[in-house]
């Protein structure tokens, strides 16, 4: 029978286990540097969340989690390597929808999906489809959520796509082709 999650969220919020406390703090300390990043409280909720999980799925007591981080290396570097192993599990968790990648774009939370945006809005403003630049925008920022929410389930998948198609400017700029082709030049 696995660990009951709420079992772990209390020793975390109580602070009862300093290192299930720390691993969790890491992980929302990653999350907040992430384009996922939804503010501190909401962060701290999620990698607590994230942590229950992870240790409720992989361990069948606590005892067995103390004993797997005492086996990784010693101190602070067995607890950040237990943080990478969990935000990993939870960034391959994140399900990327409609909404959260609108979001990502319209608040730039990343940089990369905003500039391939900006490449569709150009596109399209270069197109017989013209309908002035907030529209274009708006069209462009519809056509790469939809795309990336139907084609990839989580961030790292979209970003190993972005870098199996290259380097930097050219990445992004064969990405927004395949969003503007799929969307724009198949009602032609």
């Amino acid at each position: 029978m696995p660990i009951d999650k709420e079992v772990i969220k209390n020793k975390i919020h109580s602070k009862e286990d300093i290192s299930l406390k720390t691993i969790t703090d890491i992980i929302a300390y990653k999350i907040y540097e992430s384009p996922e990043s939804m503010g501190p409280e909401a962060n701290f909720v999620a990698a607590t969340e994230a942590v229950a999980q992870y240790i409720s799925e992989k361990f069948k007591d606590l005892d067995a989690f103390k004993n797997h981080l005492s086996q990784l290396d010693k101190g602070m570097k067995s607890i950040n390597q237990f943080a990478d192993t969990v935000y990993n599990y939870y960034q391959d968790k994140q399900l990327l929808s409609f909404d959260i990648v609108k979001n990502m774009i319209s608040t730039v939370k990343d940089i990369n999906l905003k500039m391939i945006t900006d490449i569709v809005a150009y596109k399209i403003y270069q197109s017989p489809e013209d309908k002035g630049p907030e529209l274009n925008f708006i069209s462009a920022e519809t056509f790469v959520a939809q795309y990336i929410s139907e084609n990839f389930k989580n961030t790292r998948e979209f970003r190993k796509c972005l870098s199996d198609l290259g380097k930097g400017s050219y990445a992004l700029e064969a990405f927004a082709d395949l969003v503007y082709k799929y969307y724009c030049q198949k009602k032609n």
